[in-house]
Order: C-alpha cells, then structure tokens, then sequence
C-alpha cells in the first residue's frame, strides 16, 4: 500500500527533515506516527500527500510512483472520485454515524473543534478511501472527544482503509496498542508491530 525507499527530503542546508528513510506500510494497517516536534512526522505526511517533493529516494502508494507525478494527477491522487448523486444519498447516514445528523445544516464557525474533526472524518467515511492520512486530529481537544475521534478513526480502519496518524497524545497511543513509527531528527528510529508505545 505505502512504500518509502531510501526517502530523504531538505530544506536547505543542515539535516534533513526526513532521513533515508525505509518504510512499508500494509493495505488496511493502523499505524501511528510519534516523535518530538522538528522530528519530521509531518514532513513524512506531506511527502506521502504529495504536498512536497522528496529530494532523493522513491515513494510508492498504491503501486503508484509519486515523484514525477503529473501536477495535473495529483489532485486525483489525493481525492477519490464518487458521483454526487452517491455522495448525495451517504451524507445523510454518514453524518448520524459521526454523531452530527442535527449538526446537518450548520456552518463550520457554528460547530466546536471536535465537531469539525468529525466533519473531516465524515468527509472520509463518504469517499471511503483506501488511505487516510491525520495530522494531529486530536491537537486541542479535550480527552473525551479526542477517544470519540480515534474511535471513528478506529471503524474507517475496519472497513479497510488504511490508517496513518501523526500525533503527540502518548496516552491515545498506548492506550490503542497499535503499530507505531517514532522518528527522531528525519530518522525512523523505531518499528513497533502492534504493541503499543512508552515514551
């Protein structure tokens, strides 16, 4: 599903943000992303968003080759197409799944910061993706809402997309006893199947 090979990627003199780094990820994993701020998780999301361009190395999603990708390819890598008429009929169900079926009419500047999770999170569910990448989805909420969001998190993942997620909340780590990847100054540092991180 994710492959990084030998990626590296600079801003400028100095270290890399991210560092010859190996990584493979499987079809329909959760995995968790952790390590210190400057510690390159977020340029490694970037990268694999296509949002940045790796300075050496391949990247491989879904057998797809992201350096050289045609700027015109990109927004179709990023986004899965479904007819209107489908994504019509699923919002509905969708937004009553993520708890925001009374929410169905309301603006974004009306809804709190858990309910715009929700909302990125029901905008996934409707276009079941294969992969959804989430950069710190639980950043600024409290420790209900943020179970709430990695629960629904939790239920994508089952239904088969796979799940990759930049956080700093240790404590939703060690509590999901997922697979997690702790970089350290652009290097993967740590590979932990399944067992949880502690910090």
């Amino acid at each position: 599903m994710i492959d990084l090979i030998d990626v590296s990627k600079s801003y400028g003199p100095g270290l890399p943000a991210v560092n010859h780094a190996n990584l493979h990820i499987d079809k329909g994993e959760f995995v968790f992303v952790v390590g210190n701020s400057g510690s390159g998780k977020t340029t490694l999301i970037k990268l694999l968003m296509k949002e940045l361009d790796s300075t050496s190395g391949q990247i491989i999603v879904s057998g797809e080759r992201l350096e050289g990708m045609k700027h015109r390819r990109v927004a179709k890598y990023r986004v899965v197409n479904r007819p209107t008429r489908v994504i019509r009929k699923r919002v509905p169900e969708v937004l009553q799944e993520v708890g925001l079926a009374v929410k169905y009419k309301s603006f974004p500047d009306e809804l709190s910061g858990g309910e715009q999770q929700r909302v990125a999170l029901a905008r996934a569910l409707v276009n079941s993706p294969d992969i959804l990448l989430a950069d710190e989805p639980t950043g600024n909420l409290d420790p209900k809402t943020s179970r709430e969001i990695m629960k629904l998190l939790e239920e994508i993942n089952a239904r088969g997309t796979t799940v990759l997620v930049v956080t700093h909340d240790q404590a939703i780590v060690n509590t999901m006893k997922k697979r997690v990847i702790r970089m350290q100054k652009g290097i993967i540092t740590e590979d932990e199947k399944e067992s949880g991180y502690i910090g």
